[in-house]
């Protein structure tokens, strides 16, 4: 009895469960592509090559913002997730 009680002690600490871990879903702000920024025509206005172009700028940045917050985010749920292992 006591063979068999020693048996399944080991038996229940020697069982190896896998444990496979999900990398982490982006946020489904930083998954949104960047918009197409705003062409001229040939004959445009001063007035509307300003506008034009600040919108662009606009763009621009937003789109900045967005992708170097998805860079961030990366990086560090790549660190957690290498770090989980150890």
């Amino acid at each position: 009895m006591r063979s068999l009680l020693i048996i399944l002690l080991l038996t229940g600490c020697s069982t190896v469960v896998p444990v496979t871990a999900k990398f982490p879903e982006a946020p489904e702000k930083l998954m949104q592509k960047c918009p197409a920024l705003t062409k001229l025509n040939d004959d445009a206005k001063l007035s509307e090559i300003t506008k034009t172009v600040t919108k662009n700028y606009d763009h621009y940045y937003e789109c900045s913002v967005i992708v170097n917050n998805w860079i961030d985010w990366y990086q560090i749920q790549k660190r957690i997730y290498e770090n989980a292992g150890k």
